[in-house]
């Protein structure tokens, strides 16, 4: 898949989910979550692979995050456990293995872990994923877990969690206003809360409904404005002007079908979206089975793009080594 873009005047983009900001002259490399193949893949700064940072055993994963005072990488695995590893991938403890795990609490009813995200202190943000109460009982919370409960192996979450009323909880990022805001692809919206209070800070809903966006990925360009990715309808859209509107058009597929993934950007500007091409064919298909229960045959790798927001230059930056890509980080 090939990513065509309006030109914008946007120059930098300054702020995503689960990207820590190194500074410039620091060497950086990326790590990818491979859903299919249960591991983390990791690649150097020009997207070349380099080997693989750690494997994820039984558990699939989606959201990532690295921590901005210790290194260590935490992976959401699309079930109430979190697993963590230290910033080389190394084992921990005497056991030999590769991560640590720990649980979401009872209290979030077995909902599973999705969106990670890091404040400046190293305090860890963790949202879950299915709401609609009234359809699966279960409701988006968003559990904060202190830099000093991550240092212990069974770490509880600090305080009560922001309740949303979000269909689904994907990613996360902060707003200029320091809010933590949250996608959702059902009942499409974003929302952003405020995290001391857990009060609603500000609703894009209306903004998000008339564009038709089905928000998965989430980050802010200069002057706060709402930069998302459609998942389903192969997309990168803009706000025009903060909590204003309206949504622009930024990017979209030529080669259908593909969901895109999480948003990231690295300290340049520059605009990274993870690539998923037809998952439903790759699973369903003549021989329908459950999602990653099955073996997937088409061994072709996934697509992290590059995308130039001043010039509207995109180019492929990941091509190797990822299958089922949801969301791709930056780690010194």
């Amino acid at each position: 898949m090939k990513l065509t873009i309006a030109k914008t005047s946007i120059a930098a983009l300054c702020l995503t989910i689960a990207l820590v900001a190194f500074p410039a002259s620091a060497t950086t490399h990326e790590l990818v979550g491979s859903s299919e193949s249960h591991s983390i893949e990791q690649f150097d700064s020009n997207g070349n692979w380099t080997k693989t940072f750690a494997s994820t055993g039984p558990w699939t994963m989606i959201g990532i995050a690295a921590s901005p005072v210790t290194g260590d990488v935490f992976a959401a695995t699309n079930t109430s456990i979190i697993l963590r590893y230290t910033k080389g991938g190394a084992a921990f403890g005497s056991h030999g293995s590769y991560w640590s795990t720990f649980r979401l609490p009872s209290s979030a009813s077995g909902n599973p872990a999705e969106g990670l995200l890091f404040d400046s202190s190293g305090d860890l943000y963790v949202a879950t994923y299915y709401g609609e109460v009234a359809v699966t009982g279960l409701t988006v919370e968003i559990f904060k877990y202190s830099a000093k409960e991550l240092s212990k192996m069974s770490p509880v979450p600090t305080g009560s969690p922001i309740i949303t009323p979000l269909g689904r909880g994907d990613q996360m990022a902060w707003d200029a206003s320091g809010n933590i805001c949250l996608a959702s692809f059902i009942a499409p919206t974003v929302q952003c809360f405020n995290p001391s209070t857990g009060a609603l800070a500000f609703d894009y809903t209306s903004e998000i409904q008339n564009a038709g966006i089905q928000p998965g990925g989430i980050t802010f360009g200069p002057g706060n404005t709402l930069i998302v990715s459609s998942i389903f309808l192969d997309q990168v859209w803009e706000e025009a002007t903060a909590h204003v509107g309206p949504m622009s058009l930024l990017a979209t597929g030529t080669v259908q079908p593909a969901d895109v993934g999480w948003l990231a950007v690295d300290s340049s500007g520059m605009l990274y979206l993870p690539s998923y091409y037809d998952p439903a064919g790759r699973y369903e298909g003549s021989n329908p089975c459950t999602f990653y229960a099955c073996m997937d045959y088409d061994t072709n790798s996934d697509v992290v793009y590059k995308i130039e927001p001043s010039t509207g230059t995109v180019t492929n930056f990941i091509t190797s080594h990822i299958w089922g890509p949801y969301q791709m980080i930056f780690v010194p």
